[in-house]
């Protein structure tokens, strides 16, 4: 599941990449769009000083000023210049600048430049670029005919600070030409003289500062000279050829461009959400069905036949909307098929348990019908039995006993290896002794005269810490087993070696008896499960080689069988 789960983070971290980096492609084109326009509406209101930021944007450096080549294009159309001047007024760039301007300029000529905003007859406009290492001043001049005039009417008609009365109707005749008004007012600010016709919006005094910050906001130009003699302040208003008034329009324009960037990006949100929605709710569903289908115990039906053509292509390959969850649908295809082949086993388990139910029915049936019927003859007094036939049926009713006890002592260890491991006590014991003491049991059974049994012990002593008891009746199952499934002339060596590098203990029972079929050797282990090698069948209880392994994992082992048909058997226990 590594995979999905780095195929989940790449894909959600590209999809959340992918949908920032619209949004901020969306955001950036907006904000462009409402600079854009922005400008176009500061450019209407003070339209020289717009005109000087675009000049300081035309720069092909970050680190110092440096102005792009032919930046000075056009000043000239427009009859203005501009100026670009150090920290130590030093003239650095200039374009269509007058040959009589200097190359350098004190403190004084900047402070004097500021205050009037003029220079050499030019109205100035300035703007302070802070964005490099080194400030620069940028300053830009054009001729004002206004200011051309005012100075002209001041050298013509001035006479202490006002005007004499035979010259009002000439400068009315001047004024009237270029469609300005004069207005003087006095050092205490009254009005004391006022020329030329009236066509200018109406004023309020805060519009002094409005004009400085947007003078094209206004259809007049402004144009003040002061009289240093008398204080008397002559303004000068003449038509603003470059006059743009404030609209809402812009501001109409950038709400709308903002409202349309939302609802795009409420579009595409809503479109990824359905996409997402489809991607992964799809799978789901069908995830949703499986388990369904699941718990109706249909484990063979993993997908329908509509679910399979809509995830998987015609050569078997996931397709790309599903290709996300390619193990998930490959996982659950194997956890099918376990558990269709568990509730197989489980079945199989089942009828396996209720053949031996059956068999264990027959087989405490047998010995108790014996005994039962031996006691009712007994029982009747009808017979005078002889001393022989009592010591047959004595001996009879022993063994069926003996039977019916095994039987029932193997139904309860296997219970209490099964429940009451945990309880079981471990000791330290050779092996070596160990096993030569469980041999001689059999040695010494004159049952088992005709069959061949040896021993090859380890070179060396090996003390193991197992249950002596369950360790024994391990060894015990598996000895007997190789004698009584084999006929007499069979050869059984117990065998004790060690393995990889002496850390494992490994005990072989082998013989060269009938060996086993494949069934038989796939069920060896089953509860229940009784092999098909013997014509005995009746004193099997099925249990023997289940606990033999439950021993074996009790002491922390293994047990694999090795065994092929008329060439013999090999059980080796691991430890």
């Amino acid at each position: 599941m590594k995979k999905i789960r780095r195929r989940l983070f790449m894909h959600f971290s590209i999809q959340f990449i992918s949908i920032a980096i619209l949004m901020i492609i969306v955001a950036f084109i907006t904000l462009i769009v409402a600079v854009g326009l922005m400008t176009e509406e500061q450019a209407e209101h003070n339209y020289y000083y717009t005109k000087l930021e675009d000049i300081t944007m035309d720069t092909y450096s970050f680190k110092d000023l440096t102005m792009n080549k032919g930046w000075d294009e056009g000043l000239a159309e427009e009859n203005i210049w501009v100026q670009i001047i150090n920290e130590q007024g030093e003239v650095i760039e200039s374009g269509n600048v007058p040959s009589d301007f200097p190359e350098q300029y004190s403190m004084h000529d900047l402070l004097t430049m500021k205050e009037t905003k003029e220079y050499k007859g030019f109205s100035l406009a300035f703007y302070l670029e802070t964005f490099y290492v080194t400030d620069y001043l940028f300053v830009l001049g054009y001729e004002a005919e206004g200011a051309i005039l005012l100075d002209e009417l001041v050298q013509t008609y001035n006479q202490n600070g006002g005007i004499a009365k035979q010259d009002v109707p000439e400068m009315n005749n001047k004024l009237q030409q270029v469609g300005g008004k004069l207005d003087i007012y006095d050092s205490n600010g009254e009005q004391r003289m006022s020329i030329g016709e009236e066509n200018r919006e109406r004023e309020l005094p805060l519009d002094v500062f409005k004009r400085e910050i947007s003078p094209d906001t206004y259809s007049m130009e402004q144009h003040v000279y002061r009289d240093a003699e008398t204080g008397n302040v002559w303004i000068l208003y003449t038509p603003n050829i470059n006059k743009g008034e404030i609209r809402f329009r812009t501001y109409q324009a950038t709400l709308i461009g903002l409202v349309i960037t939302g609802a795009i990006v409420l579009l595409v949100t809503i479109v990824i959400s359905v996409w997402n929605g489809f991607r992964y709710g799809n799978p789901l569903l069908i995830f949703a069905n499986w388990l369904s289908r699941m718990g109706n115990g249909k484990y063979e039906e993993v997908l329908t036949e509509r679910e399979r053509k809509q995830i998987f292509r015609k050569n078997g390959k996931t397709k790309w909307r599903y290709r996300l969850y390619r193990e998930v649908f490959y996982a659950f295809y194997d956890m099918a098929e376990k558990l269709d082949a568990s509730k197989k086993e489980r079945e199989q388990l089942e009828k396996t348990r209720e053949e031996w139910m059956a068999g264990i029915s027959h087989d405490l049936r047998t010995p108790l019908t014996t005994m039962e019927g031996y006691g009712r003859l007994l029982e009747s007094g009808e017979y005078n039995w002889s001393k022989q036939e009592l010591e047959d049926i004595g001996k009879t009713i022993h063994e069926k006993s003996d039977y019916m006890v095994k039987l029932i002592e193997d139904f309860t260890l296997s219970f209490q290896l099964k429940n009451n491991a945990a309880l079981v006590s471990f000791q330290p014991v050779e092996m070596n002794a160990f096993i030569e003491k469980i041999l001689k049991k059999f040695t010494n059974d004159i049952t088992f005269q005709d069959y061949t049994i040896s021993c090859e012990p380890l070179g060396t002593e090996r003390v193991v810490n197992i249950n002596e008891r369950l360790f024994e009746r391990m060894i015990d199952n598996l000895i007997y087993n190789a004698l009584k499934h084999n006929p007499s002339g069979t050869s059984v060596i117990i065998r004790i070696e060690e393995t990889k590098d002496d850390r494992e203990l490994k005990i072989s029972v082998i013989d060269n008896g009938f060996g086993m079929d494949e069934e038989t050797k796939e069920n060896l282990f089953s509860r229940y499960y009784r092999g098909t090698n013997t014509e005995d069948n009746k004193e099997g209880t099925g249990l023997g080689m289940s606990i033999a392994l439950q021993i074996a994992k009790l002491h922390q082992g293994s047990i694999f069988v090795e065994s092929e048909k008329t060439v013999g058997t090999s059980i080796s226990v691991v430890l």
